[in-house]
């Protein structure tokens, strides 16, 4: 009955905060409130070009901008722990605000990725823009200062001493509860199964698939381990006497147990850590199992899925590393934490760079420790040692291990997508360049076919043009960059913003969620003759049922913007270190490395698969941001020492 009495006892003492807020209502506190408001409305309409694009977010700030008012904070009362936190709130104010105001001069066609020159284009800025740019930015500092500020105030009415859950550690999540809820998921995602059985098959799996048959040799451009996986169930499969479908069939069935465990963990993980009931974790378990967009990823044969799930469990562990939660840390524990690395590693190609940053993260961490600079974090040293064996490993196999195998190396023109485009943005707008760069874009690909050949927001249709001379990107590539960066920079950031808007601008239309995340796929299970070109026989189960059936599964699905969800993380991160809880935001290390290797190496302006590793965490991320900001943990146990 502890449990119950503690939540009464949370539950009345909000109200009574709340109770007294209101209470030391003034008119002047309205005033405040409604002149924030209308600020707000006038920058944000201004930004997005729409009222109904941020309802959520104009809410959010009448919301805060009435407490704080009837609080009676004013805007030299903002007390952070830190100058540093001040300053990060600054910057990020300022960061977000510059975003919001070059997504609002963003114009694109539909569909995105098919608009040229003409069609995909920045709007030229004006006055304006400088003065929406200074009022949002003071707008944003100042709800996030109110932010730091109610949580200082509210943190003990949360995650009290007192909880007999709170301060549990691993003991509360057992295997069965967690296969227990997994067996529910998977259950719930077997019609997407029987409806695209025997899983949905794209261009990628194909690639894959090619390869396993010998009809192409075997390539990482398309992660090998994925391959090999995909071998092994074919084999299995041949071994049974059935067919190659069969196969791909069982690769469909592992990752939906796979993607199932990892939700039916998660949602347990996170009550478990908010320290309430796990009863609470069926309602994560409702909303992982009957989410479509969820489903079909279980069932997409893309290497994301399984990517995914091995990034959001990585996070996790660290977050019960940050959180204290890995006490019982053992030796199975550090060789679960480094496998999970080496599946993130090579299942997609980015994942050796998240990894190799979260290392040397990690590493400074520990150094910092030994220099008593920071609170301890005992398990850090064995996460870095963990990792580190990992990436000895990852190496092995991809080179001496590949290269035995015969594995073709990824193409070079993977590694430079957004640095090519830049260079092609400025061919085909004609812009400044020296003679010799004008000869190396020639040969690259012939000056008058930029202009039809380059499209701004996705560089595929140039680096796989049959005129397009790859070989070239050999030699001196990164000098004539460099060179044409010299000479035309804005262009080249024009290009950049093209390239990648829909990973970070929440205010361009288009970049809200992308229900055609599968269908730009380009799944076989839609093509009719698609046996004849594959050898793979692709069956709807539920035909009996009628075409009903696809109004409920269909292949269109919403899901959270992926630039939306950077911007929480990232929001998410310095509320953290503004209140003096900068470990706390180690966790979301991982999800923010994912989204700055495609602002790096981004081929396309945006697709969802690529980041959905961080749709799926966030559920994690509430946990992190609620330990961090509500814990009323002593200052002795802050991040910083001295």
């Amino acid at each position: 009955m502890k449990v119950p009495l503690v939540a009464y006892n949370r539950i009345v003492c909000f109200v009574v905060r709340m109770g007294a807020l209101i209470r030391e209502f003034r008119l002047l506190d309205v005033t405040r409130a409604v002149l924030l408001f209308a600020a707000s409305i006038t920058t944000v309409t201004y930004c997005s070009g729409s009222f109904d694009l941020f309802p959520s977010v104009l809410a959010c700030v009448a919301i805060i901008a009435s407490l704080v008012n009837f609080n009676k904070f004013a805007c030299r009362d903002f007390a952070f722990p830190s100058v540093v936190g001040r300053a990060c709130c600054l910057v990020i104010s300022l960061v977000f605000s510059f975003v919001l105001v070059l997504g609002a001069h963003i114009r694109v066609t539909e569909p995105v990725i098919a608009g040229g020159i003409y069609e995909n284009y920045i709007e030229p800025y004006s006055a304006i823009d400088f003065v929406a740019f200074w009022v949002m930015s003071a707008l944003v500092f100042w709800v996030l200062s109110v932010l730091v500020q109610l949580s200082c105030s509210c943190r003990c009415c949360v995650f009290c001493e007192d909880s007999p859950r709170a301060n549990d550690g691993d003991s509360s999540i057992r295997f069965l509860s967690v296969a227990v809820r997994a067996l529910v998921i998977f259950l719930l995602y077997l019609p997407f199964f029987l409806r695209y059985f025997p899983g949905l098959f794209f261009g990628d799996t194909f690639s894959s698939f090619a390869q396993i048959m010998g009809w192409n040799p075997l390539s990482n451009h398309h992660p090998v381990a994925f391959t090999m996986m995909m071998a092994a169930c074919i084999k299995i499969a041949g071994l049974m006497g059935m067919s190659p479908s069969v196969g791909v069939a069982l690769l469909t069935v592992l990752q939906m147990a796979c993607v199932a465990s990892t939700f039916g963990y998660l949602s347990i993980w996170v009550t478990s850590r908010l320290g309430v009931s796990s009863r609470w974790s069926w309602l994560l378990v409702v909303y992982f199992g009957l989410s479509r967009y969820c489903a079909l990823y279980s069932v997409a044969l893309w290497k994301d899925p399984l990517f995914s799930c091995c990034l959001v469990l990585m996070v996790t562990m660290l977050a019960d590393a940050v959180t204290g939660k890995d006490s019982r840390s053992s030796a199975l524990r550090l060789l679960v934490f480094g496998a999970l690395a080496l599946g993130v590693m090579l299942l997609r190609n980015n994942g050796l760079y998240i990894c190799v940053a979260l290392f040397v993260v990690l590493a400074i961490v520990v150094a910092l420790d030994r220099l008593g600079c920071v609170a301890p974090m005992k398990s850090a040293s064995r996460l870095a040692v963990s990792l580190g064996f990992a990436l000895v490993t990852c190496l092995v196999i991809t080179g001496p291990v590949y290269s035995a195998m015969g594995v073709v190396p990824s193409e070079d023109v993977e590694s430079v997508g957004i640095p090519l485009a830049q260079m092609a943005r400025v061919a085909a707008l004609d812009g400044d360049m020296s003679e010799s760069d004008r000869s190396y874009m020639n040969e690259l690909l012939p000056l008058d076919r930029y202009k039809e050949v380059y499209l701004p927001s996705c560089i595929d249709p140039l680096k796989w043009n049959e005129d397009f001379n790859a070989e070239r990107l050999k030699d001196e590539f990164w000098t004539h960059w460099a060179s044409m960066l010299s000479r035309s920079p804005s262009i080249y950031f024009e290009a950049w913003e093209l390239q990648t808007f829909g990973f970070w601008a929440p205010n361009v239309k288009g970049a809200d969620g992308l229900p055609e995340n599968f269908l730009m796929g380009v799944p076989y299970n839609l093509v009719a003759d698609a046996k004849a070109s594959t050898g793979v026989t692709f069956r709807n189960l539920l035909a009996p049922l009628g075409d009903g059936v696809d109004v409920a599964i269909g292949l269109s699905a919403w899901s959270i913007s992926g630039a939306v969800v950077f911007w929480l993380l990232m929001f998410s991160a310095v509320l953290l270190v503004s209140r003096g809880r900068s470990r706390f935001a180690l966790p979301l290390l991982p999800f923010l490395l994912l989204y700055g290797t495609l602002f790096i190496a981004s081929p396309i302006w945006y697709w969802p698969r690529y980041i959905v590793a961080a749709q799926f965490g966030l559920p994690a991320v509430l946990v992190v941001v609620a330990r961090g900001m509500l814990s009323g943990e002593r200052r002795s146990e802050n991040d910083v020492v001295g």
